[in-house]
């Protein structure tokens, strides 16, 4: 396995995702929302891969993910466009986070994509306390980050878009992925029991010598089991 710069791995992994590291850090956005019924929200299990490393849709009945317990998470994807990052990206968050939307945003403004967003992070990186704040700072009134304008610019249209963040797989496909994950790493039960090995002091084809460099006689005999401490 080769390394890799800290900034690509990120850039792999959190590249499509609106991220907010520390606290009092912001961004200003335009969500793609033109109404509140664009607001998606989806079952989803998180897989690890060689190949894929991500978020899947869950499959319903007979669900290979379910099967291996992965365990299923209700997820709401927030597609917006940063400005600053001039990337359409996703914000992740759980559905507790709809209440957040829906008297901040969608209450206020009907057609959240005619406004530009700031959205502030309040807490430290890491904490399981943070909030979010969001507050609309004027009207997107520039042609060039119109919803249209974003979604061509970008070559993006949704729902079909949510793929970039989710992937929607058969049973067949999400069954084949995680069965080649796990034959990849040796399974716990193939691997055989540690044996404990008792050290010598001296191996058999070395003649020990004195304190004037002259050979001992006298063989050296391996410690035994009672002369080996742990």
């Amino acid at each position: 396995m080769a390394f890799k710069k800290v900034q690509d791995y990120n850039e792999e992994r959190y590249g499509n995702m609106f991220m907010l590291r520390n606290d009092g850090d912001y961004a200003d956005v335009v969500f793609l929302y033109q109404s509140i019924d664009d607001a998606l929200v989806a079952d989803v299990h998180y897989i690890k891969s060689s190949s894929y490393s991500g978020y899947v849709h869950c499959c319903g009945r007979g669900c290979p993910a379910c099967n291996k317990g992965i365990r299923v998470q209700n997820k709401l994807f927030i597609p917006l466009y940063n400005i600053s990052a001039k990337q359409i990206q996703f914000f992740d968050r759980s559905t507790r986070f709809e209440n957040v939307m829906n008297n901040s945003v969608f209450s206020r403004y009907p057609n959240p994509s005619e406004f530009v967003f700031r959205i502030t992070r309040h807490g430290a990186a890491g904490s399981v306390d943070t909030t979010y704040d969001i507050a609309a700072v004027g009207r997107n009134t520039s042609p060039e980050m119109s919803y249209e304008a974003i979604l061509a610019n970008n070559h993006v249209t949704f729902p079909e878009g949510y793929s970039i963040i989710c992937k929607e797989l058969s049973v067949p496909e999400l069954d084949g992925l995680l069965n080649a994950n796990i034959s990849e790493e040796p399974s716990n039960y193939e691997m055989p029991n540690y044996q404990v090995t008792p050290r010598t002091s001296v191996s058999n084809d070395v003649t020990p010598v004195d304190a004037n460099l002259n050979p001992i006689e006298d063989k050296v005999e391996p410690l035994g089991d009672d002369d080996v401490n742990f």
